[in-house]
């Protein structure tokens, strides 16, 4: 548990089960500098374009993280991902739907 909190930058984001598979063109992930951080209180937060796309809590249940997003409008929105690879370095993980989304995160080394 202790290896997933910090700050996970986006290096490929796609959707797998699209025909064909769509894949987030790098220069959009350049410009949009997208992560995904934990932290050890249980708090998640998702950045896209330098602002903060959602937030919520997350409980770690391996092969799984359960996200409860905080919607502007009060309401929770439960949310489970998939972890495909999880290391130190690396982590994958998709949504748990029929239109999944995965996601490929390496870990930014704290300055």
């Amino acid at each position: 548990m202790q290896d997933l909190y910090g700050e996970w930058k986006y290096i490929k984001v796609e959707n797998p089960n699209q025909n064909p598979s769509n894949t987030t063109s790098e220069e959009e992930l350049s410009a949009n500098d997208p992560s995904i951080s934990f932290t050890s209180k249980g708090d998640m937060v998702m950045i896209w374009g330098g602002k903060q796309l959602s937030h919520g809590t997350f409980k770690l249940e391996y092969p799984t993280i359960s996200y409860q997003e905080s919607m502007a409008d009060g309401r929770i929105r439960s949310i489970r991902f998939l972890i495909k690879r999880f290391n130190q370095d690396i982590l994958v993980f998709e949504t748990m739907e029929a239109d999944a989304v995965r996601v490929t995160a390496r870990k930014m080394i704290a300055k």
